[in-house]
């Protein structure tokens, strides 16, 4: 589906214009190709869902989305460093929720484990309350002999392999929304209980209700400020919550959680922290681009082998015209194969431009490949392969590698092959519960971040 100048564009506000996302200028995105869209079969219908999302209340703050952007400026200049983990394709519903506490769990002991020895702030950021559809690189797909429409992830249609399950049903961004403001809910309550675990038991039992003081209240205030990072508190690495961040693929409900600041008149796309365009919709000319590059949230986008230093530094420039540290990631997907002869080449080209970004290794969706029984499955070896290549190749060119971005579980899956997995392709199916690509179990998890940790240790 292509948005065009037809497509209704509602108001993000019960009241008042719509924000004007026109880049560049005179262009509004929506007449614009966009790749990747649901062809809904009840164009009317959709449009009622973006009516009824549109008068939903935001899922993230604008204030709260700027002390990201902060944090992600000290990643850029070596003073932290990014970790980017979660769902393949995040579950709706009941399912949702309930995997919220195992990807907190496991993110927070890979990030403390990243600064035990590192010695720096972990930036724990999830791949979590909106990453709900999926890019696909074909519109179909055969199950069982049947040839049907591609799953694209929840908020579109259903991954069960049958035809009625995969027509896609606007009614399902609603369902996506839902989910997304009740997983950050349950962020919002794993935080408070941080905060309490932080506190000393005796203060806290003698007075639960209580504002701190000293000495205390210094914890306290440092765990608000540092929010979505690890802290020391005596001597030791605890993190303390966890931002959000998804593809922004489907324009039909990003577009609804649009919001204006009313205390610095920008504009901020609401449905998370951390937004960003994938490999697939990253094209110059797109309405990806063109619509993300209005809104005032630091954005990431993931960069491929097919792309060119000429398109990157350009991309860089529409993403990033003013060239503020913080406001763009790039997230390098090359495969162990290819990532030393393309990643100098456009890390070299970016500097040069002078866009001071934040690197960032994904060394999962280059290393997919089908398995003899037809699943999809990773090697942690070429994992953890391309890991080691982004630092060697990062530190060489005298710049901070600067994140990592995982597929995980939060559970003991069987999904990826090696270390802490099956050994074996006859193992996979034994616990093969994605929806979409093969992610990480708790094991292979930890120790990606063991080897991050080696990494930034060795310098």
């Amino acid at each position: 589906m292509t948005l065009t100048a037809s497509s209704r564009h509602v108001s993000p506000t019960a009241s008042g214009p719509a924000p004007d996302l026109r880049v560049p200028p005179g262009t509004d995105w929506r007449n614009l190709p966009a790749a990747q869209q649901p062809a809904w079969p009840d164009p009317a219908l959709a449009e009622i869902v973006q009516d009824q999302l549109a008068l939903q209340p935001p899922l993230t703050a604008p204030a709260d989305v700027r002390r990201l952007g902060s944090a992600l400026a000290h990643a850029v200049a070596g003073r932290a460093f990014l970790l980017q983990a979660g769902d393949c394709a995040e579950p709706t519903g009941a399912a949702g929720l309930a995997a919220v506490r195992g990807k907190h769990r496991i993110i927070g002991r890979m990030a403390e484990t990243i600064s035990a020895r590192a010695d720096l702030p972990t930036l724990t950021v999830g791949r979590i309350a909106g990453q709900h559809a999926k890019p696909r690189s074909m519109p179909q797909e055969t199950v069982d002999g049947r040839t049907l429409p591609v799953y694209r992830g929840d908020m579109v249609n259903e991954a069960a392999p049958h035809p009625d399950a995969r027509v896609p049903d606007p009614r399902r961004m609603l369902t996506a929304y839902r989910t997304a403001r009740a997983v950050i809910n349950e962020l919002h309550l794993i935080a408070h209980e941080t905060v309490s675990g932080l506190l000393p038991h005796t203060w806290e039992e003698a007075a639960p209700h209580a504002v701190p003081t000293r000495p205390y209240d210094g914890t306290l205030r440092s765990v608000i400020r540092d929010y979505g990072r690890t802290v020391k508190v005596d001597g030791s690495w605890r993190r303390t919550g966890l931002w959000t961040s998804h593809e922004a693929l489907v324009l039909d409900y990003e577009q609804t959680l649009v919001r204006r600041d009313p205390h610095t008149g920008e504009h901020y796309l609401l449905s998370t922290h951390l937004p960003w365009i994938g490999d697939r919709t990253r094209r110059l000319d797109g309405a990806h681009v063109a619509f993300l590059a209005r809104t005032a949230n630091p954005v990431a986008c993931k960069v491929g082998p097919g792309i060119t230093p000429e398109e990157l530094t350009e991309l860089c420039g529409r993403l990033d015209p003013h060239r503020r540290p913080g406001r763009l990631t790039l997230i390098s997907r090359f495969g162990a194969g290819l990532i030393r002869e393309r990643l100098p080449v456009l890390s070299r080209a970016v500097r040069a431009a002078g866009h001071d970004v934040l690197w960032v290794c994904d060394p999962m969706h280059g290393n997919t490949f089908t398995a003899s029984n037809g699943v999809k499955t990773r090697r942690m070896s070429d994992i953890l392969a391309e890991v080691t290549a982004f630092f060697e190749v990062m530190t060489d060119a005298g710049q901070w590698p600067g994140g990592i971005h995982l597929e995980i579980a939060g559970d003991h899956v069987t999904e990826c092959l090696g270390a802490g997995g099956p050994t074996a392709e006859e193992g996979l199916t034994r616990a093969y519960r994605t929806l979409c690509d093969p992610r990480l179990n708790d094991s292979q998890a930890l120790l990606t971040a063991q080897r991050v940790a080696e990494l930034i240790a060795r310098g």
